[in-house]
């Protein structure tokens, strides 16, 4: 990364050099003179379009206000259009390329990773550029490494992913690794594609495998799930789903359990349900 206290006392010693003032750099280059003072004081970097006017006005080269090193011959020649060629001749890394990411745009940062990439990234590397690459590349990365290493390089990286990607990379990480890697993808998915994969657990697994998943879930989809499951295992399979289930369709499906198992079966669920329910339950009961 570069030294910021460095790269201030440079511009402070070029601009003495030059004779200038920080206002009369600053009139120069058309910022604030505060701008100039935040450079010489360490506290941020020259933005990456001022630096040929600085160098020029100074009469030097880039490398002498940013001191010399990989950081500054990737800025280079960026401003210099001459970004293959300086890749083709230097082997530079993800990390070195993030280091100087925040002073380059968004397509140079992408023409630079493309260079980066032929030489091969890993998750570490690709997490450390996230911030500044554009989303289409970052989404066809992610599906190359999840390729290759699996749902573990995913989840650092789904903060930055589109949700489409994520999506069918959550479908992916079901069939091949199960419903536990897919839990922890599942806060990334959107609620459509968790509804949908939900069922499938549900069809494939029963409700034991449904049970993690379920504060992802959208409640419709879950009410709907929970009344399949009161049908087919009873009121005993509702139990770990109780706190996920709606208040009404927890009525309904209260109302069930009692003409069909009892007001003992009830018992279980009791904490989950309303009052007005447990009264009407109570009532019922004691005038049998």
């Amino acid at each position: 990364m570069f030294d910021m206290l460095k790269v201030g006392r440079n511009i402070v010693r070029l601009r003495g050099v030059a004779g200038l003032t920080q206002m009369g750099l600053a009139d120069k280059l058309g910022i604030s003179y505060q701008a100039v003072s935040n450079w010489e004081r360490g506290a941020s970097m020259p933005d990456i379009s001022k630096l040929p006017q600085l160098a020029e006005i100074f009469g030097v080269g880039i490398d002498e206000i940013l001191g010399e090193g990989q950081s500054s011959g990737i800025i280079g020649s960026v401003l210099d259009h001459t970004t293959g060629d300086y890749f083709r001749q230097n082997e530079v890394s993800a990390e070195e390329l993030s280091e100087i990411a925040p002073l380059l745009q968004t397509e140079q940062i992408g023409e630079a990773f493309e260079h980066v990439k032929q030489e091969g990234i890993n998750a570490a590397g690709l997490l450390e550029l996230a911030p500044f690459l554009s989303e289409e590349t970052l989404d066809k990365c992610a599906k190359q490494l999840f390729a290759k290493e699996g749902s573990g390089v995913i989840l650092p990286l789904a903060p930055f992913l589109s949700e489409e990607v994520l999506d069918e990379l959550a479908e992916r990480v079901l069939a091949k690794e199960g419903v536990g890697a897919l839990v922890s993808l599942a806060p990334y998915v959107s609620e459509e594609a968790l509804d949908e994969l939900a069922g499938a657990v549900f069809r494939q697994e029963g409700v034991g495998a449904l049970v993690p998943l379920a504060p992802f879930i959208s409640e419709e989809a879950l009410d709907e799930l929970a009344e399949v499951v009161f049908k087919k295992e009873g009121s005993g399979a509702l139990l770990p789903l109780a706190p996920f289930i709606s208040e009404e369709a927890l009525g309904e499906l209260a109302e069930l359990v009692f003409k069909k198992e009892g007001p003992g079966a009830l018992l279980p669920l009791a904490p989950f349900l309303s009052e007005e329910i447990l009264d009407e339950w109570v009532s019922q009961s004691f005038n049998k």
